[in-house]
């Protein structure tokens, strides 16, 4: 009896287990393999509690076999839930964190299945502000704030509530889906309350949990609740030592004596005024000669006024540097200024400026008084045929150069009211914050640097027998004939070219050499701070503040051309970074900087030039010219120059000479779609031209024709390539397709000596391909792989397809083209095979070898019909 006893209590407990093992059972295969490390389910009852095995902020869940009603969410979210594909699509977000066995959602049921879940924590994406490319700027502010009322509230969790979910690759989505696209995000802007704020989007063009985080993370933000700052007023009676803080009295310095540096400008002009055109006369002219001329005699009062007004710009630009965020903004009563510097202040008078003015039904010059608003800005000038500027008129009263509304209309529309008569009052004022004091100090280190740098060395002191030649009444021919007496022995030494040309030009200027190369690495490091403080002054400014020019939305990278500006390319990174400049050379700036004595006599590193061939006055025959370098590294500033340097001369024997011949030509049309700076697909026409021509030394110009239309001209590349890839409107398709191209070979000249027809078919329309996903600037991680899709209108035939990456350069956001991959092709057995019918790709996340921007290219080639179609995108590998 005993062990029956024991036996049934075995059973009952087995049965109980039994029991248990099949509810959990039940339970598991409603979540697959992936799903249960997520979260983990405890049912009582027809009550199910979805708890978290991980750490995270925001979690999406698909469920099927359940109605919204059924479903709890714990009063710590927010949360959205929605129909998707007959499905409850349900978000949750909190603004804190939700831990290990946190309750994620209360279902009142236990026949659902989940089938998908998402998860996302916003610490994950935690960059450091010295990694953030401003490259890659996209939009900053109060993310979440859709309606831009400066707050993130339930109006805006409405709006986002209808966006989310949606896929731009499935259905069409109206334009302002980016909107919503605010994730992922960085806090960029450490100030008060923007310290806590997510300010910057990266954008990866889904409106999904990923921005659903980061809007809960901002919600109940309200910037409009920051105390307004104090304000400094900056007018002509304003004490500069009444302010207390060095970092204002700074500021203020500036801006108060703004209209001196506008006088200093004006007084070199008006006191040199003859000397300057002169050296316009000879830019406009292309007279070389002439330049020199005047640069060498370059008159040493204005030689002093110039480096006066370097040095008071440098200072200016230094004075505006920021090493924290302002806790006061200035008001700037621009119009109250001595501007004209006559002593007296007429702030409701407009300024006057002297010029010469020419009449069309008049020729002779006239001198005129002309009001700055009334006579230039808002003047009709169909009756003036030049206007040749003397200076600020001082003798007609007038200090006021600044109309608000009328910047306001300028700004809103473009252009003036007509019959807008300015008007002169107390709104005409700017506030200035970190914004506009970030960019001033931009504009002024820009115009410092190269100035200082012209400065260095003594570039207008020459040799006396160089000074001669230029001062000659035919200098060409002296200089001919100096050449012919320093190669009588086939070598010009170093010492030859000191004391025949070159003189003093590459000593340093004085003993302050090192001073100033260290002034002017001071002011490019300080051109990075100055961007930042700019870019985050436009984050906290996005809403429009009346007065202030620096808010509301604005692209400053157009305003200030920043992708093509090399030296803010340099300042953005390292000032130790290399800079190719061409083939194999690379140029080392931090050498320079960091050991200026090093440099402060160039002589140095002069070569001594040797040459081969034949030489006298009647002729010229010069093979081979060696360059023996005494320090090919010119002391470590330069790699990659062969030492001895040697170069394969034009052969001047008319005899000998053989005319150039083309030996190979191409032409492509390509239809192109690439990313504009927004992001967006922008379509273009590319004719791409390839020539290899014979002899290149004795070709003067190459051009292409269409019919007898001129199109372009060729450029030298390389050994006998010359190459050109001209844009063109892609709405002009049909005017350059299914037509015949001319390219013409000139001698020196001017003789056409070779020439080639080259066809040009069909070219493919705009919507030829498209690619749906990724999208412009979408973001992956290391390691992820990434799936292209696609869609096509393709009508025209076409004959092999193609998908590319490259690597984008960051810094000087050019793309590195030598080094592309193809990832698959349809033509080349040896490449990953795929086709343009499959509508999608999936790139094996391997060719993302580093983070950093990538250029995805998917392509189609008609070569029959030398044209082609190419589809960019640019995506993001964190």
């Amino acid at each position: 009896m005993r062990n029956y006893k024991i036996i049934l209590f075995i059973v009952i407990i087995a049965l109980l287990l039994i029991g248990c093992v099949r509810e959990t059972n039940n339970l598991k295969n409603n979540l697959d393999n992936n799903i249960t490390n997520i979260i983990y389910i405890e049912s009582f009852e027809n009550i199910s509690f979805i708890k978290s095995k991980i750490e995270a902020d925001s979690f999406e869940f698909l469920i099927e076999n359940i109605t919204s009603d059924k479903i709890e969410i714990p009063p710590s979210f927010m949360s959205i839930i929605k129909e998707k594909d007959g499905k409850i699509l349900v978000a949750v977000s909190t603004s804190g964190i939700a831990e290990i066995g946190d309750t994620l959602l209360k279902i009142h049921s236990k026949n659902f299945k989940i089938e998908k879940i998402n998860y996302f924590s916003r610490t994950s994406i935690n960059k450091d502000f010295e990694e953030w490319n401003p490259y890659n700027w996209k939009w900053g502010g109060l993310l979440g704030d859709f309606n831009l009322d400066g707050k993130v509230g339930l109006t805006d969790f409405a709006s986002f509530i209808y966006y989310y979910g949606m896929d731009p690759w499935e259905e069409n989505v109206p334009p302002e889906f980016s909107r919503f696209d605010i994730g992922p995000a960085l806090n960029i802007v450490k100030k008060d309350i923007w310290s806590n704020i997510y300010d910057y989007k990266l954008e990866d063009w889904k409106v999904n949990i990923i921005d659903f985080s980061i809007f809960t993370a901002n919600f109940g933000y309200d910037i409009t609740l920051i105390p307004t700052p104090e304000i400094i007023t900056l007018n002509s009676n304003t004490d500069i030592s009444a302010i207390s803080t060095e970092t204002y009295r700074n500021i203020a310095y500036v801006f108060l004596n703004t209209p001196s540096l506008a006088n200093d400008v004006m007084s070199i002009l008006n006191n040199h005024s003859n000397f300057i055109n002169s050296i316009f006369l000879s830019l406009e002219n292309n007279d070389i000669f002439e330049l020199i001329t005047n640069i060498i005699n370059m008159p040493d009062s204005l030689e002093t006024s110039i480096i006066n007004l370097i040095e008071k710009i440098g200072n200016y630009a230094q004075n505006l540097k920021l090493d924290n965020y302002l806790d006061a903004n200035f008001k700037w009563e621009i119009n109250d200024f001595d501007w004209n510097g006559d002593g007296i202040i007429n702030n409701d008078i407009e300024l006057h400026i002297e010029a010469t003015v020419t009449y069309t039904d008049n020729p002779e010059p006239q001198r005129k008084s002309l009001g700055l608003y009334t006579d230039l800005i808002l003047k009709d000038y169909q009756n003036i045929e030049s206007i040749e500027f003397i200076g600020i008129d001082k003798n007609t009263l007038g200090d006021a150069i600044f109309d608000w509304e009328l910047l306001e209309q300028f700004k809103n529309q473009g252009f003036a009211d007509d019959g807008y008569s300015p008007t002169f009052d107390t709104n005409d004022y700017l506030i200035i914050d970190e914004g506009f004091i970030s960019m001033l100090s931009f504009i002024l280190n820009n115009i410092y640097i190269p100035s200082k740098g012209l400065f260095l060395y003594n570039l207008t002191t020459p040799s006396a027998t160089f000074t001669d030649i230029i001062a000659s009444e035919t200098p060409e021919a002296s200089f001919m004939e100096l050449f012919y007496n320093l190669t009588d022995d086939y070598i010009i030494t170093k010492e030859e070219l000191i004391n025949n040309i070159l003189g003093n030009m590459l000593n340093a200027r004085d003993n302050l050499f090192e001073t100033s190369v260290a002034s002017i690495q001071n002011s490019i490091l300080s051109l990075k701070d100055s961007i930042n403080y700019s870019l985050q002054d436009s984050i906290m400014d996005y809403l429009y503040q009346d007065h202030d020019i620096t808010s509301g939305p604005m692209d400053l990278f157009s305003t200030w051309e920043l992708f093509y500006q090399n030296i803010t390319n340099l300042a953005i990174t390292d000032i130790n970074y290399p800079m190719h400049i061409g083939g194999n050379v690379i140029l080392y700036p931090a050498v320079f900087f960091e050991n200026p004595e090093k440099f402060k006599d160039l002589n140095i590193y002069l070569p001594e030039i040797t040459l081969e061939g034949t030489m006298n006055v009647e002729s010229i025959e010069i093979e081979t010219i060696t360059i023996n370098f005494p320090n090919a590294h010119f002391g470590g500033l330069i790699s990659g120059i062969e030492n001895p340097l040697i170069i394969s001369t034009i052969d001047f024997n008319q005899q000998n000479m053989q005319e150039p011949q083309i030996t190979d030509y191409e032409i492509e049309g390509i239809t192109r779609i690439r990313p504009d700076e927004f992001g967006n697909p922008t379509p273009e026409l590319a004719l791409r031209f390839d020539v290899n021509i014979s002899n290149p030394e004795n070709v003067k110009n190459v051009e292409v024709w269409k019919n007898d239309v001129y199109i372009t001209d060729l450029y030298f590349e390389k050994d006998n390539y010359y190459y050109n890839e001209k844009i063109f409107d892609v709405s002009n398709l049909n005017s350059y397709e299914n037509t015949n191209y001319t390219i013409k070979v000139y001698d020196y000249n001017d003789n056409i000596v070779d020439t080639k027809n080259i066809y040009l078919g069909a070219l493919y329309p705009e919507n030829t391909l498209e690619i749906t996903s990724p999208n412009n600037f979408n973001t992956y991680y290391y390691g992820e792989s990434i799936t292209l899709q696609w869609n096509n209108n393709l009508t025209l035939f076409y004959e092999g397809a193609e998908i590319n990456v490259a690597k984008i350069d960051e810094t000087t956001y050019m793309v590195d083209w030598e080094n592309r991959i193809r990832v698959a092709d349809d033509y080349d057995p040896d490449t990953p095979n795929f086709s343009i019918t499959d509508l999608s790709y999936n790139i094996p996340a391997n060719i993302f070898d580093s983070s950093g921007m990538y250029l995805v290219e998917l392509v189609i080639y008609n070569w029959s019909e030398n044209t082609s179609f190419e589809y960019h995108i640019i995506i993001n590998i964190l």
